[in-house]
């Protein structure tokens, strides 16, 4: 007993204790967000008593113990300090809740697995009569557009913007059933009870309204579809279904309808064709009403079905209505209201007012393969989605079933639950394949979109809370390695993109991690921090093995760490790294078995200021003390004493980055710094040389950025020898293939890999299939030796420039890009040096084929672009072609790390989206709702084709206008006219169609003119045969007349200069109104 009542003592303790710490804890939200609505508004006075995020933390810690999580209390006091008025609750602190306010976080749940109902769409059509609804709904994907025929008689045709493109109102006392599209006479038809409608939405003006009545019909006419016969032109067959169970087949030629208007005299408004004059067939089916028919061209059949349970559904071939064989038929009970076939799993499912889904294979009409049983009231629609294998039903109760074609599962049920119980019910429904949209009609028009699409093209993709410091790809386990300027170390899947494991903290607490090295063996991993401190981790657990702890005597950022590379080490269990610091310094540190500590054990001299003194070369004294280190122990060997310049601040001359190359007889390693030099350490030759220097980068202009003559990024491009024989043998297999992979490739992507086309005789990369022992290199077949490394450097100013180890500069090349020069922030190569990959501040990623340039003599027509797409809209810190999977990540200040296919630059999702990755090749084309511009893919001309001109938007002759300039008043008048009237009255010609809107990446093409930009560098240029010249005609409007004429002038350059007294003297002289100049400038007009 006195157990029991101690028991119940400490649980009434506790919950007291419990209840005064969250009195507590809203006191200090109280306060907290009272100092921080001061400070937004600028009278929050500094007091001792202020409340941060240290005093903060130990405070919720002294209150609730702790078993509070530092990230957890971090995510909550970001959320005060963002809005200070934001609801809170106590759970947050324990992790109970979601750090993004986004409503549409909160609605991603398992309702809302397939089609986010959240994000419902809706349009109301304008003009509608009253109590009016949409009987039926068509989707013309060739076109993009969508038809809708409301049951009174309205037609409209939408965009693929859902904006209305062309509308009729049909005047018939009888409603419409039905609509289709004709694709062979670009014409929409439409069934009312007694009539078919046959209207042109592509007529302008007032005769856009007028249609064809086709008339009478034998029955009710109920459901229409249109038989798409691809060998048939000028001609559509229509297949009719009515109420007295009869599938008619109307056949409808362009002359019954062109010849006829074109006969008339006057346009009347509506044209009555006598059904008689048509050639069709019918044949009883059904024994009750057709209540749907469609017409599968997989199948090469048609599909009718009805209410009648022993005709229930009938599938056969159009043959089958001329003559009374027998015919495929399905029987169930109560009939079928609606059916569909889904193509990839080669089933057709019905549904009617027994409730109950069946799915029948084409071939068995015996019994169904499959049941699915869930709708409480008849089945009205059915629609599929090919691409998902998905089938969505549709009962009268506007309710919707989603289902998995493949599992028989039920994925999502949501219903139409706005309007009140008088609503019509929901007559139409489509899946609309090209957007990702369920549209349904009842009297609007509602548009579902999946949850994937909103994901992809309406949320911001995040992957970190921050900006992302670091990205490092490990080939081995092929997984994704991210840190976040919060110091929150993920690691990802990469084919699926799914979150792994994560680091909080892996430094100590706030101290930020700015760089980062995977070994070439994928075990481990290494992390630095902006304290100087570095770190070695086992990447498959995550846990510390070595660590480089901070110095006592180090000052703040004097040591942080900018670049980090893996050495290989020559004895076992020790590890080797090279780090460069802020300051420029590069140093060597190791880590052995014995000890958990990193030590310093090598570093680089300063040469900085001896090469400043004007040694372009300077020697140095080796030393192999240890051999188990790859480098030698340096100093420097100067021949005199160097004098001590005092350099400006604003002028930086630290090492930016750098690269080594230890390979096949090479030991160096080049480094680029803040104002430009490229200065290259030879270990084997033991000397370090200037390779470059700009001018005046050593002085300041105000005028100027300081930072103008930055490298941001320095590497090698080096081919090993089994690269090149691999690279020569595929030459000489793919020589065959040139010619079949040389056509243009499309912006929308095929399975063939990033190529580049080049004339005859020239080298061409190509990369097919998804292996990386697939891709195929094309080059010369002599070249198969050992080439020597190249450098490539991307600078502030926005150039990619590529250099010998001599100094020479092989290649200086300006992406090209939508907009001007932009600074590039990152390099990035593949194993076998084929694919550069660069990236800039704008957010673009460029990518070059550069297999065929580094073989000598390294000509520069041989390095291409291939691609560029903006992948981010802020700056992107890293990005790499990851080659097995032909993908490229993008790491960006956003906050986002993203994939895109490598071929086409489209976009595959991005890290941390809640559904997994699709990284096969799609046909739909989206891109993340922060970027609207689509990729630039850069072509080459062939030599056969470069020579012929390509007149994207031809012109014609404009008989009209050259009548009205026909008149010899023209020419006669005393004050010529200003230039712009002379360039609009003397405008003969006018454009054969207008120009058509890119649906597709922007192509560009190369020019000798690379800055002029791809609007400007892609716009047709049209040759005009310069005019024989008139003696006695004066150039209207113009200032400028030949020297034969006799009038001096003063020649500069090309043109002639007058005075203004000399040119209106010679334009009288000039006027000779006794000879006519008709007959010299205008030619004879036939009347």
């Amino acid at each position: 007993m006195d157990s029991r009542e101690e028991k119940h003592l400490n649980t009434a303790l506790q919950i007291s204790n419990f209840k005064a710490a969250l009195n507590g804890f809203e006191k200090l939200i109280e306060r907290t967000a009272a100092q921080k609505r001061d400070e937004r508004a600028g009278l929050f006075v500094q007091k001792e008593d202020m409340i941060d995020y240290e005093k903060f933390y130990a405070a919720v810690q002294e209150l609730f113990g702790p078993e509070v999580k530092n990230h957890d209390v971090k995510c909550f006091y970001r959320k005060l300090c963002n809005n200070p008025d934001v609801p809170t609750d106590w759970c947050e602190i324990f992790g109970y809740y979601s750090s993004e306010d986004e409503s549409l976080v909160s609605h991603m749940d398992e309702e809302n697995l397939v089609f986010l109902v959240s994000r419902k769409q809706r349009v109301v059509i304008s003009g509608s009569r009253r109590r009016d609804v949409i009987k039926c709904i068509v989707k013309i994907p060739q076109l993009d557009l969508l038809i809708a025929a409301s049951q009174r008689g309205l037609i409209t045709v939408f965009n693929n913007q859902m904006r209305i493109q062309a509308s009729t109102s049909v005047t018939d006392t009888s409603w419409i059933t039905g609509c289709d599209y004709l694709s062979q006479l670009k014409r929409i038809v439409a069934t009312t009870e007694r009539t078919i409608i046959v209207w042109d939405y592509k007529a302008q003006g007032s005769s856009q309204e007028n249609y064809f009545v086709i008339k009478p019909m034998d029955h009710c006419l109920l459901c229409v579809c249109v038989v798409p016969l691809s060998d048939q032109l000028c001609r559509d067959d229509i297949l009719l279904g009515d109420d007295g169970g009869f599938v008619n087949k109307f056949t409808v030629h362009s002359d019954d309808f062109g010849l006829k208007q074109a006969k008339t005299k006057k346009k009347q408004q509506n044209q009555v064709l006598d059904s008689k004059d048509f050639q069709s067939v019918k044949r009883k089916l059904h024994n009750d009403w057709v209540m749907k028919i469609r017409y599968i061209s997989t199948l090469n059949c048609f599909g009718s079905c009805s209410l009648d349970s022993v005709h229930s559904l009938v599938l056969e071939s159009l043959k089958r209505l001329e003559d009374n064989s027998p015919v495929r038929e399905f029987s169930m009970p109560r009939g079928a209201n609606t059916f569909c076939y889904c193509v990839k799993a080669n089933v057709i499912v019905t549904g009617g007012d027994d409730k109950v889904l069946r799915l029948w294979h084409p071939n068995i009409n015996t019994k169904p393969v499959g049941k699915l049983v869930g709708h409480m009231f008849s089945i009205t629609e059915i629609v599929t989605n090919e691409k998902d294998q998905l089938v969505i039903s549709l009962s009268s109760a506007k309710v919707f079933r989603v289902w998995d074609i493949q599992t028989l599962s039920l994925l999502q049920v949501f219903h139409d639950s706005q309007g009140g119980p008088g609503d019509m019910q929901i007559y139409s429904m489509i899946y609309d394949s090209n957007h990702g949209m369920l549209v349904a009609g009842s009297t609007v028009i509602d548009m579902y979109p999946l949850t994937k699409m909103v994901q992809d093209t309406k949320q911001v993709p995040h992957t970190h809370e921050r900006e992302i410091n670091v990205m490092l790809y490990n080939k081995c386990f092929h997984q994704v390695l991210t840190i976040c300027s919060e110091s929150i170390i993920k690691v990802w899947e990469l084919e699926t993109g799914l979150h792994i494991y994560q680091i909080l903290d892996p430094h100590g607490f706030n101290v930020e991690l700015t760089s980062g090295a995977i070994d070439e063996s994928g075990l481990i991993f290494a992390t630095g921090a902006y304290n100087g401190t570095v770190k070695i981790w086992d990447f498959g657990s995550g846990q510390e093995v070595k660590v480089l702890p901070e110095g006592k005597d180090w000052k703040e950022d004097e040591h942080w760490i900018k670049r980090l590379f893996f050495l290989k080490a020559q004895e076992k269990h020790q590890y080797l790294l090279l780090a460069l610091e802020r300051s420029g310094k590069v140093k060597m540190m190791q880590g052995k078995e014995d000890n958990i500590c990193l030590t310093v054990i090598w570093e680089l001299p300063d040469v900085v200021p001896v090469l400043q003194d004007g040694n372009h070369i300077v020697r140095l004294r080796t030393s192999t003390k240890d051999r188990s280190i790859p480098f030698p122990d340096v100093a420097l060997i100067v021949e005199k004493t160097f004098s001590q310049h005092v350099n400006n601040p604003a002028v930086g001359i630290e090492v930016n980055c750098i690269d080594l190359l230890q390979v096949e007889g090479y030991n160096m390693i080049v480094a680029g710094t803040q104002n430009g030099v490229i200065i290259l350490w030879n270990f084997v030759t033991s000397t370090v040389k200037e390779l470059y220097r700009p001018e005046d980068c050593f002085t300041v202009n105000p005028d100027l950025d300081p930072k103008r003559f930055r490298i941001n990024d320095i590497l090698f491009l080096f081919r090993t020898a089994e690269c090149a024989r691999r690279s020569s043998q595929d030459s000489v297999c793919s020589s065959s293939q040139c010619d079949s992979s040389k056509g243009p490739q499309s912006s929308k992507g095929s399975k063939q890999s990033i190529h580049d086309s080049e004339g005859k005789g020239e080298q061409t990369d190509v990369t097919v299939g998804d292996q990386p022992g697939d891709k195929r290199h094309v080059g010369d077949t002599s070249v198969a030796e050992t080439q020597p490394p190249v450098l490539v450097t991307a600078h502030e100013d926005g150039h990619l420039r590529l250099w010998s180890i001599e100094g020479k500069l092989l290649k200086d090349m300006l992406p090209f890009t939508k907009h001007s020069a932009i600074s590039l922030t990152s390099l990035y190569i593949d194993s076998c040096t084929r694919i550069l990959l660069a990236s800039n501040v704008e957010g673009h990623v460029i990518l070059c084929s550069i297999g065929s340039f580094l073989n000598p003599p390294h000509d520069e027509k041989k390095f291409k672009q291939l691609l560029a797409w903006r992948a981010h809209s802020l700056e992107i810190l890293q990005a790499i072609y990851v080659e097995d999977k032909q993908v490229v990540l993008t790491a960006s200040v956003d906050g986002s790390v993203r994939i895109w296919h490598a071929l086409n630059g489209h976009y595959c999702g991005y890290f941390g989206q809640r559904r997994s990755f699709d990284l096969s090749q799609k046909s739909d084309f989206i891109l993340p709702c922060d970027v609207n511009e689509y990729p630039i893919e850069i072509k080459e001309e062939s030599k056969f084709t470069e020579n012929k001109q390509k007149y994207e938007y031809p012109l014609v002759f404009d008989r009209q206008k050259w009548t009205k300039m026909s008149s010899m008043s023209l020419l006669f008048k005393r004050t010529p006219a200003k230039p712009f009237k002379v360039e609009h009255d003397f405008k003969f010609f006018k454009s054969l169609f207008s120009p058509k809107i890119r649906r597709h990446a922007v192509e560009g093409f190369m020019a000798e003119n690379r800055e002029a930009g791809v609007i400007f560098g892609s716009l047709p240029i049209y040759r005009v045969p310069s005019p024989t010249s008139l003696r006695f005609l004066p150039l209207i409007g113009s200032e400028v007349l030949k020297e034969s004429d006799g009038i001096p002038g003063k020649k500069k350059g090309n043109h002639v200069q007058y005075e203004k007294g000399q040119r209106r003297k010679s334009l009288k002289k000039n006027f000779v109104p006794q000879i006519n100049l008709a007959s010299f400038f205008f030619p004879a007009i036939p009347k």
